[in-house]
């Protein structure tokens, strides 16, 4: 069985607060292609929006919106509370020290560096949403 993740959406209270920081780290991941989107509460619906009516952004890697490899989105949702999980994103270890070096700069907080048997950057998002960034090793 290999088991695959499709997508993520997280939920903030403030979307205003937090796609600054998303901005500038998606791009650093490579998701280089951002939508907006109009979402109804618990993501019951779904439309395109614009620059001026959104509540959601999603961030893509490549190809069209709904047929992407790779994407993440960030839907408001004024209820929502920081994720007291951990979202992890692979990145190669020799970007590890510059990930570290990024992070404050785009509005990271709480930044650590895992041990050398974890190698990973753990930060929180301007909001308190739990995230790393991880070279873990996987085994075939």
């Amino acid at each position: 069985m290999t088991l695959g993740l499709d997508h993520v959406d997280m939920r903030v209270p403030a979307l205003g607060a937090v796609e600054k920081f998303y901005d500038a780290f998606a791009e650093r991941l490579g998701l280089k292609t951002k939508r907006f989107a109009k979402v109804g509460f618990g993501g019951s619906s779904w439309e395109d929006g614009s620059p001026e009516d959104y509540n959601a952004v999603e961030y893509y890697a490549d190809g069209a919106p709904g047929r992407a490899r790779v994407f993440f989105g960030v839907i408001e949702e004024v209820d929502a509370q920081p994720s007291k999980s951990r979202i992890a994103f692979a990145v190669p270890e020799d970007e590890l020290d510059e990930w570290e070096r990024l992070l404050p700069g785009i509005g990271a907080r709480e930044i650590e560096r895992g041990d050398p048997g974890y190698p990973a950057v753990f930060f929180t998002d301007p909001l308190g949403t739990r995230l790393e960034v991880c070279a873990r090793r996987t085994h075939a």
